[in-house]
């Protein structure tokens, strides 16, 4: 793979070109990881509205009708739907657990296998989160697991 950076004063945003003979799997990571860089989410703590990058997500969550996103720390409320969330939100980095719960892939700490075809995940704040049935084969491939 070929990098070409031009540096120049007169370009009003950077501009991403990518040139290849097909769009593999590597490529379209990449090209989810560069929309990522402008993908932001916000949510409502304490009366506060606070903007959230992707990456400080661990996971979210509903309950109730109402989505709570996680990140290490703190817990924000948004008004978004979880699967409004899930098209905002990198594929490559974010994974549907369940009907109600989207993870986040950087924050996985292990992976146990259950008898009945689920998986446990542990995340790096220690919080254990269940893959269903329904998403774990996705999950695996998704991980190369």
């Amino acid at each position: 793979m070929k990098i070409h950076i031009i540096q120049d004063d007169r370009a009003d945003e950077p501009e991403v070109t990518i040139t290849c003979r097909e769009i593999t799997e590597d490529i379209q990571r990449a090209i989810t990881a560069i929309r990522a860089i402008n993908c932001t989410l916000t949510g409502v703590r304490e009366g506060q509205t606070f903007i959230l990058q992707p990456a400080e997500v661990v996971y979210i969550d509903t309950a109730d009708k109402r989505t709570f996103i996680y990140t290490a720390g703190d817990v924000y409320e948004t008004p978004l739907r979880l699967y409004e969330l899930e098209q905002q939100l990198p594929n490559a980095d974010f994974f549907r657990a369940n009907k109600s719960c989207i993870i986040g892939m950087r924050h996985i700490r292990s992976i146990k296998a259950d008898i009945d075809g689920r998986l446990l995940l542990t995340m790096d704040s220690g919080e254990k989160l269940w893959v269903s049935r329904q998403y774990a084969a996705e999950f695996r491939r998704k991980i190369g697991m």
